[in-house]
């Protein structure tokens, strides 16, 4: 294959390949190829919604949640708390900290602060969650315009997605949010 010159610097040569050239034709790429259109937001049918008494059901789900990521958050604060403690102590100590040591308490507190907003982002999800309820919204697939599993919701109270989307990127053709086991060769 024929090289082409890119850029020559004192000692140095830098070549690529040249574009292949066909019976005097100048070589075509061929065109990039086609990404699939990623699938749009379906409405939910008209006066779609869990019942009432399964709304109040993942309310109360969603405010033991709540609380639970409260009581975490509360944690994590007074463990960065005391890191922070803890290194301005060793400060005021006549013999500081070995590096090591100092480098470990910053990996621990550059995690606690992860944690903590994760912790953050998941309460603020719960509100959602609860403003959909209120709406009466909760519970619908937000691309499939379906009702997400019972099971899904309890296990992930934050989900605007069907299990059935998440999985596979598609909506069920009966319209029914279930998980599948996707076949292996081999077996019967």
């Amino acid at each position: 294959m024929a090289q082409s010159k890119l850029k020559q610097y004192p000692g140095t040569v830098v070549s690529t390949p040249a574009a292949p050239k066909t019976a005097g034709v100048d070589f075509i790429p061929p065109p990039p190829p086609r990404i699939a259109k990623p699938q749009q937001p379906i409405a939910p049918k008209k006066g779609l919604k869990y019942p009432e008494k399964d709304l109040t059901f993942f309310r109360e789900n969603i405010e033991r949640a709540k609380i639970d990521t409260i009581d975490e958050l509360r944690m994590l604060r007074e463990r960065l708390e005391d890191l922070t403690n803890s290194e301005n102590n060793d400060e005021s100590a006549v013999y500081s900290m070995h590096m090591a040591e100092q480098g470990s308490e910053a990996v621990e507190k550059e995690k606690t602060y992860a944690q903590i907003q994760r912790a953050q982002d998941y309460l603020r999800k719960l509100e959602e969650a609860i403003g959909r309820i209120d709406d009466k919204s909760y519970g619908i697939c937000r691309m499939c315009g379906i009702l997400i599993s019972k099971e899904r919701l309890l296990a992930v109270p934050i989900t605007t997605l069907s299990a059935s989307y998440k999985i596979q990127q598609r909506c069920p053709e009966d319209g029914v949010d279930r998980i599948v086991a996707k076949k292996t060769s081999g077996n019967s």
